[in-house]
């Protein structure tokens, strides 16, 4: 029976849909239509951080210190000795010492700089922040000052009657002795120098400096530090410091890798310089190339079923080699105990210890060592902790040649960080994921070139000699930031049929009141438009900014709920509402997603 042509049609019922907060983190690896919305995964998520319970809008970022301006901040370091904490800035070829970021000290200079490897390593002597980059010589700290240790041992000499004061780099020379020595530091009581011949100074004597220091020596030269010199009927007569690119520990004793080579060298344990013990390893490795790094690592594979200290080498071309023993000077106690194959690192220092086990960076992922014992090469990209974002990994490996990557734990945050460096014209990417729930966020504008922590603070290095706090603030170093969430597309019950949506009602938590703009994007198309203005937040509510006897400080605490629909537009057989939020302020929103509902209508099956 038709209906007669004046009674209207019935108007079609509006649905809805509710996409909850993506816990499951940013997944670009996923089917496309597999999503039905059980899954709370995103397919956008910038400069959020997720969490057990929902997701929140990350902090911003702000300028720590910028003692040189001329060139990126290649390497940090961090010392911590109890009372004694020092975080170090390496600028080109000057190690900058900026603990008291207002006041930046040049404690190294003359370098040729580069990437540093370092290691805090203790000795019954004491701490020591050991550090090499395969260009300058080794380089040591000892709570006080930086001591460049090469072959020559370093002298002390203390002094008597000081006529001119000597100044460092000055050379000076014995009256009596005839010994020669290059000045590393000098006050009114003792001069350190490195020998520059074979004779011994002399207690007494006049000491000349070509500079004009000049005074006489109380007492003969001792030996303040020694220097690395080839072991004794080693196989390698020589060993330049400037030549380790890499230092690790394992098992008490320092080893390091010797650049363009496929050899390590080791010293006695418990010591930082002496006698240096090289370890070919040209005939383990049947890929070619060169060592890249090592590590320490556990795996359980002892008889008494404990876990068992590993040493471990990685070449460039993701070569593998595990060593287990106490000593590699005996050959009863010390042997290979596997070799395996993981994709290319992405560099040197692109990898963490989480644990007991290794997370390397690598062409094919984020690979835990402990997967390349139990997969095969070519199905390690499915054991990866990376995953979730696996296409987006591999595009970021395609786009960027370069093997400057990074990898970070912050324990406090429950957060690996992983760097992608900028490149031509590729944006750099900071890529975070949540220890707990192994979910994944992607941070935009910090250009991070190198980490470290002190005090539970994450700080990295960036171009222009930038130290930067992460985690700070409502801004990107004064500069507003745009916070991205759109879920996986859910096609509403079926591929058949157009859905229309109608309005999107957006509920947030937090402490303030923000704008956002939202929007939807249909057919699995990802198409952000442009972002909305920042939120502006009261004066009152921010540390220093109140009027006083007015404003109301701590506002901060007083969480509260905030919900509004928006019109939308468009059609699809799959959606995905885009919801954008622009922070801008000095206080962080810290705001969070509840829930997005979408009303829309269903079009027919040929619609």
């Amino acid at each position: 029976m038709r209906t007669p042509a004046n009674v209207p049609a019935r108007a079609r019922k509006a649905q809805v849909v509710s996409f909850p907060p993506p816990t499951a983190g940013w997944i670009s690896n996923q089917n496309l239509i597999a999503n039905t919305s059980d899954k709370p995964g995103a397919v956008v998520l910038d400069n959020f951080w997720p969490t057990p319970q929902t997701v929140r809008m990350r902090r911003g970022c702000a300028l720590y210190s910028q003692p040189d301006t001329s060139q990126v901040c290649d390497t940090l370091m961090s010392y911590d000795n109890g009372s004694i904490q020092r975080l170090f800035a390496c600028i080109g070829g000057t190690i900058w010492d900026v603990t008291s970021a207002s006041e930046p000290v040049a404690v190294r200079t003359g370098l040729i700089g580069g990437e540093w490897s370092s290691l805090q390593f203790a000795t019954t002597g004491g701490i020591w922040l050991i550090a090499v980059n395969g260009a300058d010589p080794m380089q040591l700290f000892d709570g006080a000052r930086w001591w460049p240790i090469t072959g020559d041992n370093i002298l002390q000499i203390s002094l008597g009657t000081v006529t001119k004061a000597f100044s460092a780099g000055e050379t000076v020379t014995g009256g009596t002795s005839g010994a020669t020595g290059t000045v590393l530091y000098a006050d009114t009581s003792e001069v350190y120098l490195t020998s520059t011949n074979a004779k011994a100074f002399s207690s007494g004597e006049t000491i000349t400096g070509a500079a004009g220091g000049n005074a006489t020596s109380s007492t003969a030269s001792q030996i303040w530090f020694s220097g690395i010199v080839a072991a004794s009927g080693s196989s390698i007569a020589t060993i330049d410091t400037g030549d380790f690119s890499f230092v690790w520990a394992y098992m008490g004793r320092l080893w390091f890798v010797q650049k363009g080579t496929l050899n390590a060298w080791y010293l006695d344990a418990d010591a930082f310089s002496g006698a240096a013990t090289p370890f070919p390893m040209g005939g383990i490795f049947s890929g070619g190339g060169e060592l890249m790094f090592g590590s320490s690592w556990s795996l359980d594979n002892s008889s008494s079923n404990g876990l068992s200290e590993q040493c471990i080498m990685c070449t460039e071309s993701g070569e593998v080699a595990v060593y287990q023993g106490v000593d590699p000077n005996l050959s009863n106690t010390w042997g290979k105990v596997g070799l395996y194959r993981i994709d290319k690192p992405r560099g040197k220092r692109a990898f963490i210890r989480n644990g007991g086990d290794l997370l390397i960076a690598t062409d094919a992922g984020l690979i835990p060592l402990t997967q390349a014992v139990q997969r095969n090469p070519s199905d390690l990209a499915l054991g990866a902790v990376s995953y979730p974002i696996q296409d987006a990994w591999a595009q970021y490996v395609a786009e960027r040649p370069a093997r400057n990557w990074q990898v970070m734990v912050w324990p406090e945050m429950q957060m690996i960080a992983v760097a992608v460096p900028a490149y031509s014209s590729y944006q750099p990417y900071f890529l975070a994921v949540n220890t707990n729930t192994s979910a994944w966020a992607r941070f935009t504008g910090w250009d991070c070139r190198s980490f470290a922590e002190m005090n539970g603070q994450m700080y990295f290095g960036s171009v222009n000699g930038q130290v930067i706090g992460a985690w700070q603030t409502g801004y990107d170093l004064s500069t507003p930031f745009t916070s991205i969430y759109a879920p996986l597309f859910h096609d509403l019950g079926g591929t058949y049929g157009v859905k229309i949506p109608k309005d999107a009602n957006v509920m947030m938590r937090g402490a303030f009141d923000v704008t956002w703009a939202i929007s939807m994007m249909y057919d699995y198309i990802v198409a952000v438009p442009s972002p909305p203005s920042g939120s502006g937040v009261a004066a009152q509510s921010i540390w220093n900014e109140a009027q006083w006897n007015t404003g109301v400080w701590n506002q901060s605490n007083q969480l509260r709920s905030q919900k509004k629909w928006t019109p939308v537009s468009g059609q699809g057989y799959a959606i995905s509402p885009c919801l954008q939020i622009t922070s801008g302020n000095l206080a962080p929103f810290d705001n969070e997603i509840v829930r997005i509902d979408v009303t829309y209508l269903a079009g027919g099956l040929l619609s």
